[in-house]
C-alpha cells in the first residue's frame, strides 16, 4: 500500500525519473477527471487494492495542479457528511483532489550530531486549513515544537535511516527503533507531568523524540554493527527500567553537552576555582615539602622504593625462559604466547588470534528514588551488562602487562635519581607518562614534565619502546602510529619541548584528532630517563597522579614524591582511588580528558601533568590557611611556628645577649 499511497505525490526526479514502476506520481500516470475528491479518492483506493490482488497496474490518478493546496478526505463519515453540505443544508459541488505544496525529498544520508540540532519543525509546515495526512506508522512527526518552528531540521518519520551497509533487515531495524521510541515517549510524558518551568525546558517535542530515536538507532548501527540486535535490545531494556528521575538527569547532561558544543557556558557549572596562595614560588615549594608522600610501605600497591637485586633479576629471567612466552591477556584473560623479536618460522608476534574485549570501564546505572530493583554493572563503551558478551571491540593481538619490580627490571633495570646541582631549589617538577603495549608488556611511549608551580613545559618527547609494538592504546594514550612513524629524532642539540604547529584532523573512522604538536622522538626509554634526570635532584619534589605507574614506566626510584592519589585518598583506601578527571572536576570545577565525537582524543600528558600540579597547589593553599589559623606567621620568607622566633630574629637576640 505504500506505493499506492504515494501516487498523489509528484516524483522528486520529475520527467528525468528512470525507476521501474516508480512509487511517486508522474504526468503520464495522471488524467483529468471530475469525480468529487472524497468519492474519487475512495474509488481509487478500491481500484488500487483490486489491482494489487489481480497483479494489474493501478488505476491512473487524477491530474491536478501542483501549485494549489491539498484537500484530503475526512477521517470519519460524520465529518464527511458535514463537509459535503453548506450551512443551509444543500449539497455543495465536490472539489477536485489537489496536491500538497510541501516539497518531498528522501531524508539526508548525513546529519549533524544530535547535540547540535535544536527545534523540530519542517521547513515548510502545512497551512492551518489543511488536514494532517495519515501516516503509515502510529508515530507521526510533529511539525511544530514548543518553541516554534525550527529552520535547522527537516521533519522525519519513524523509519530507519538509509545506511550504506545495514546491520540487519529493515523489518528488524524498524521494530527495534519503534520500541526505543516508545520508551522515550513514555519517559518524556512522565517528565512533562506537573513539571516546573525549568523542567519543561527538558521536555522533547514529538519530532525531537523521533530524531532522538533515529540518532540512537543509527549510532548503534554504525558503531556496533556486529552486535547490533543485542545492543539495541539492551537499550530498550535499559530505558524500560529507567525512571523519570534518571531520564531527567540524562536530559540535563544532554542539554549541558549541547551548550558546550555551541561554545556557550552553562551558568550552573560556574567558572573553574582559582588558586591564590598569596605566597611566592619559593615559599610554595617550601610548604610543598610538608606534604611529601611516603611510599616505603606501599610496595604491595606497585610503588618501588628499592632497586631489585641482580640475583632476583636473574631468577626472574630464568623463569621467563621456562614459561616460553606464555602470558594472560590483560583485556580478555585468554592465555597466549608472545615472541619478542618475532617467531622464526612465520614472523608472528603473538598467538591466540584476535582479542575481543570491552575497552570501557564498568559502572552501576543510577536508580530512581524508591526503586528496589537489582541493577547490574554495565560497560561504558557499549552499555552492555557484565557477562552479556565477550566484548564489543576487536584487536589484532592479545596484550599483557605486569607490575612486579623484578619482572620490570628484567626488561630494563631501575635507576635512582643521581645528584644534580643544576635544578633550581625553588622549583618542583610535575610529570606524566603515556604507555603502549609491546611484546615486553606496557612500555613508555611519551614522557612529559612541567615546572611547578608555573606550569612551564620542560620536557615532552615521544619514546621508541624496546619491544615490537602490539597496540599503542591510542584511545587513551593519545599517541597514534603516524606520530611515532613521522616524528623527528631528538639529538643533544635539540630542544626537548615540541613545536606548536599542526592542524586538527579526522580519520576515516570518525576519530577527531587535535591539532598535533610536533613532538621529537628519543631512541629508547633510557634516553628519556636521562632527560628527566637532568631536571631533577634527589631533593626535587616530583609530582604526579598514580605515580607508581609513571615511575615504573621510566624505571626510576625517587625519594621526594607527591602523589595526588594519596593526597586525595579514596574513602575505601588503596587500591581504590579517584581518577584525575574526577578530582579536577570535584575540587577545581575544571574538566580535563574531554571526549569529542564517537571516540576519545586520548589523554594529553601535558594536560594531566599540569592538572596534578594544580591539585597539589590547591592542597598547599589549604595547608597555609590552616597554618595561619593555628598562629603560624611568615617572617623574611621563613615560616615561623606560634610562640617561636625566626632564625634571623634568634641570631639578633643572641648577638644582643653577647654584647
Amino acid at each position: 500500500m505504500m506505493s499506492i499511497a504515494l501516487k498523489h505525490i509528484p516524483c522528486p526526479a520529475g520527467n528525468k525519473c528512470t525507476a521501474f514502476r516508480c512509487i511517486f506520481g508522474h504526468e503520464k500516470d495522471l488524467a483529468v477527471g471530475t469525480l468529487p475528491a472524497e468519492e474519487g479518492s475512495e474509488k481509487s483506493r478500491h481500484d488500487d487494492e483490486a489491482s494489487l490482488s489481480s497483479h494489474q497496474p493501478p488505476r491512473k490518478r487524477l491530474k491536478v495542479d501542483q501549485e494549489t493546496s491539498v484537500k484530503l478526505a475526512p477521517d470519519s463519515p460524520s465529518q464527511k457528511s458535514t463537509d459535503d453540505k453548506d450551512a443551509g443544508g444543500t449539497k455543495r459541488p465536490a472539489e477536485k483532489l489537489q496536491t500538497a505544496t510541501r516539497p518531498v525529498s528522501p531524508p539526508p544520508l548525513k546529519r549533524p550530531p544530535a547535540s547540535t540540532r535544536t527545534g523540530t519543525a519542517s521547513s515548510n509546515p502545512p497551512s492551518a486549513t489543511s488536514k494532517k495526512p495519515t501516516s503509515s506508522t502510529n508515530h507521526e512527526p510533529s511539525t511544530m515544537s514548543g518553541n516554534g518552528p525550527s529552520k535547522q531540521n527537516k521533519a522525519e518519520s519513524l523509519n530507519p535511516r538509509l545506511l550504506k551497509s545495514s546491520p540487519a533487515s529493515h523489518e528488524i531495524r524498524f521494530k527495534l527503533l519503534r520500541m526505543v521510541h516508545q520508551e522515550f515517549s513514555r519517559l518524556n510524558s512522565e517528565l512533562k507531568k506537573n513539571a516546573s518551568d525549568q523542567v519543561l525546558k527538558l521536555v522533547l517535542s514529538d519530532q525531537d523524540l523521533i530524531i532522538r530515536a533515529l540518532d540512537e538507532e543509527q549510532k548503534t548501527a554504525l558503531e556496533k554493527s556486529a552486535v547490533y540486535a543485542n545492543v539495541m535490545k539492551n537499550k530498550v531494556m535499559q530505558y524500560k527500567r529507567m525512571g523519570v528521575a534518571q531520564w531527567k538527569t540524562e536530559r540535563e547532561k544532554e542539554t549541558e553537552a549541547a551548550v558546550q558544543t555551541r561554545g556557550g557556558n552553562d551558568a550552573s557549572d560556574g567558572p573553574p576555582k582559582k588558586i591564590e596562595t598569596g605566597l611566592t614560588q619559593a615559599q610554595e615549594v617550601e610548604l610543598l615539602r610538608r606534604i611529601i608522600t611516603p611510599i616505603d610501605k606501599l610496595s604491595g600497591h606497585g610503588y618501588v622504593a628499592k632497586m631489585p637485586t641482580e640475583e632476583s633479576i636473574k631468577a626472574t629471567r630464568k623463569g621467563l625462559m621456562a614459561a616460553k612466552g606464555w602470558e594472560a591477556c590483560d583485556r580478555c584473560q585468554q592465555r597466549f604466547q608472545v615472541f619478542p623479536g618475532r617467531r622464526e618460522e612465520d614472523g608472528a608476534l603473538t598467538t591466540g588470534g584476535s582479542c575481543k574485549f570491552h575497552w570501557g570501564k564498568t559502572y552501576v546505572p543510577a536508580k530512581a528514588p524508591g526503586d528496589k530493583t537489582r541493577v547490574s554493572k554495565r560497560y561504558q563503551c557499549c552499555s552492555q551488562e557484565i557477562g552479556e558478551s565477550a566484548g564489543c571491540f576487536t584487536h589484532d593481538h592479545h596484550v599483557h602487562k605486569f607490575t612486579d619490580a623484578t619482572r620490570l627490571a628484567a626488561v630494563l633495570n631501575f635507576a635512582e635519581t643521581p645528584e644534580n646541582s643544576l635544578p633550581p631549589a625553588d622549583r618542583a617538577v610535575c610529570f606524566d607518562c603515556e604507555m603502549g603495549y609491546t611484546v615486553y608488556g606496557l612500555e613508555l611511549i611519551r614522557l612529559t614534565a612541567t615546572s611547578w608551580p608555573t606550569g612551564e613545559e620542560l620536557l615532552d618527547v615521544l619514546v621508541q619502546p624496546l619491544g615490537e609494538i602490539l597496540d599503542l592504546n591510542s584511545r587513551f594514550s593519545g599517541v597514534w602510529p603516524e606520530d611515532l612513524a613521522q616524528a623527528e629524532s631528538w639529538t643533544a642539540d635539540n630542544d626537548p619541548t615540541p613545536s606548536k604547529s599542526g592542524t586538527e584532523t579526522c580519520s576515516e573512522e570518525g576519530e577527531i584528532k587535535p591539532a598535533k604538536r610536533k613532538l621529537k622522538k628519543v631512541s629508547s626509554p633510557e634516553v628519556a630517563r636521562d632527560l628527566l634526570f637532568s631536571l631533577l635532584s634527589p631533593s626535587t619534589p616530583l609530582i604526579g597522579h598514580g605515580l607508581e605507574n609513571d615511575l615504573n614506566a621510566v624505571r626510576i626510584i625517587h625519594p621526594t614524591l607527591i602523589d595526588t592519589v594519596l593526597l586525595y585518598p579514596h574513602r575505601g583506601g588503596l587500591p581504590f582511588r579517584h581518577s584525575l578527571k574526577r578530582l579536577m572536576d570535584v575540587h577545581l570545577n575544571h574538566k580535563i580528558q574531554q571526549e569529542t565525537g564517537v571516540k576519545m582524543l586520548g589523554h594529553d600528558s601535558a594536560e594531566d601533568a599540569r592538572a596534578a600540579g594544580d591539585l597539589v597547589r590547591l592542597k598547599v593553599m589549604s595547608l597555609w590557611k590552616d597554618m595561619k589559623r593555628d598562629g603560624w606567621t611568615l617572617v623574611d620568607d621563613e615560616f615561623v611556628a606560634p610562640g617561636k622566633q625566626s632564625s634571623k630574629e634568634g641570631k639578633l637576640t643572641e648577638k644582643f645577649i653577647e654584647s
